[in-house]
């Protein structure tokens, strides 16, 4: 095991070593890496109008090309949760951030449709890995009355790779061509990864981690414990309790599984429009140019941002004032996925600006949900065994809810010339994810009472 460097300087003095705060700056390296990951889902939204142009590519093949990394990456999720669990998130982190950044650079070098379809199915296999990875990080690395504003800290990342790719890819657009969009980009996701295999181990071996730090990490909050009726002993006490898993097929038999699939189905329709449709329909149905893209564009991703961090704030403000886990995590997710619904009121929009803020509401209002949302495969899991396969089933419905999105929009919009029954659509299903995410889901360890007795239950 690594020395940590306070424990020697606490052998000198004869104090107790203090606390770091190491855990943090893991938080903030899983943003940096969602954020990459953003930005290379996003970058090609913004470069094309160019790249449609120069290939001939229609307006429904675009949005077949815009979605085609979600489709590898949907596939990849159970197997990338399985892969994290019985491996550990550093290797599977770096290696899918090596494979990822490849393939993006690669972008540059296509010369058609099939090509540029190809390469993007490639960057969903290596995306496939981040949020099972980064579950796992925060299960390992945060107590339970951090891990919502842990998993806010890191997933503001989406919204703000969503904000800064717009910005980001337009002025690589502008000073160089779109092959320098890919080229760029994917650069940054190779120095990432460089950077997470030097610093990134368990707590305990961490070599800037103090063993108060790890012993506070290790620490459980028995009063969210008692407030939902769970023993504190069976969730943390001891390092083999922590490895409790239940075998992977049988997970599907378990109602609230089930629920976190379908409820980010619906939930992530929205969230794939701004990064996919979202500059088109800034350009196509508000005027913008590209310089205003580069302007305004990123201005509901910024905003996101701050709702992601209130809302995991909110979340472990109820559970450290001792409100049940349940209630903690369905009220921030209810209130923001209800929020979010106000996308469909931009149809009514008079001008740009009250589109704008309209979306910017809607944004920041399902990131609000997000980080409670993300803490729950955590919250469910009986143990540290089965915190990625869990994660990896809600991401799985995330990325199908992902892959409808720009082929659906695409559709409509081809079909009726304009974005109205989009932007209505992703209402209403707003609304029926708010529904799922009240109803179906059960914020405590999976257990007996919470397996559903016949396949049928598992879906009412």
């Amino acid at each position: 095991m690594v020395e940590h460097v306070t424990e020697r300087a606490a052998g000198r003095t004869g104090r107790a070593p203090r606390r770091t705060n190491v855990r943090w700056l893991i938080a903030g390296l899983l943003g940096t890496g969602l954020i990459i990951a953003f930005v290379d889902r996003a970058n090609l939204s913004v470069a094309m109008p160019t790249i449609s142009e120069e290939f001939g590519i229609s307006p429904a093949m675009q949005g077949v090309v815009l979605g085609a990394w979600t489709w590898t990456y949907a596939a990849f999720q159970l197997p990338a949760g399985w892969l994290t669990d019985k491996l550990g998130p550093r290797v599977v982190y770096a290696s899918a951030v090596v494979w990822w950044s490849l393939c993006t650079a690669a972008v540059a070098l296509a010369r058609g449709t099939v090509s540029l379809f190809g390469l993007r199915l490639l960057l969903g296999i290596g995306e496939a890995p981040v949020m099972p990875s980064s579950a796992k990080v925060v299960s390992e690395w945060f107590p339970r009355k951090e891990r919502a504003l842990a998993s806010g800290l890191y997933g503001a990342g989406s919204e703000a790779g969503a904000a800064i790719a717009v910005p980001l890819a337009s002025l690589l657009l502008v000073a160089f061509n779109w092959h320098g969009v890919f080229l760029a980009t994917g650069a940054l996701g190779l120095l990432w990864a460089g950077v997470w295999l030097w610093i990134y181990q368990t707590p305990r071996k961490q070599r800037w981690t103090s063993s108060a730090e790890a012993d506070y990490i290790a620490e459980d909050d028995d009063s969210a414990d008692r407030a939902d009726g769970v023993d504190g002993a069976d969730r943390a006490g001891e390092p083999a309790e922590r490895d409790t898993s239940i075998p992977w097929l049988r997970l599907f038999r378990y109602r609230t599984l089930w629920g976190l699939f379908s409820g980010y189905v619906c939930r992530n329709f929205l969230n794939y429009f701004f990064i996919t449709w979202y500059p088109t329909y800034l350009v196509q149905s508000q005027g913008f140019s590209a310089m205003d893209l580069a302007k305004y564009g990123a201005i509901p991703g910024v905003v996101a941002i701050f709702g992601n961090f209130a809302g995991g704030w909110f979340s472990d403000f109820l559970v450290r004032r001792g409100v049940s886990m349940n209630l903690a995590r369905k009220i921030p997710i209810v209130v923001g996925t209800l929020g979010s619904g106000t996308v469909a009121f931009a149809v009514f929009a008079p001008n740009a600006a009250v589109a704008l803020t309209l979306l910017s509401v809607s944004f920041a209002s399902s990131s609000f949900a997000s980080a409670a949302i993300f803490s729950l495969p955590i919250d469910v899991a009986p143990g540290g065994g089965n915190v990625s396969s869990i994660f990896a089933i809600q991401n799985t419905g995330s990325q199908i809810g992902g892959l409808l999105s720009p082929v659906v929009i695409g559709f409509l919009v081809t079909l009726t010339g304009s974005f109205v029954a989009p932007l209505l659509a992703m209402g209403v299903l707003c609304l029926i994810g708010a529904a799922v995410y009240g109803l179906v889901i059960k914020v405590r360890p999976l257990d007996a009472d919470d397996r559903p007795s016949t396949p049928a239950d598992a879906v009412s």
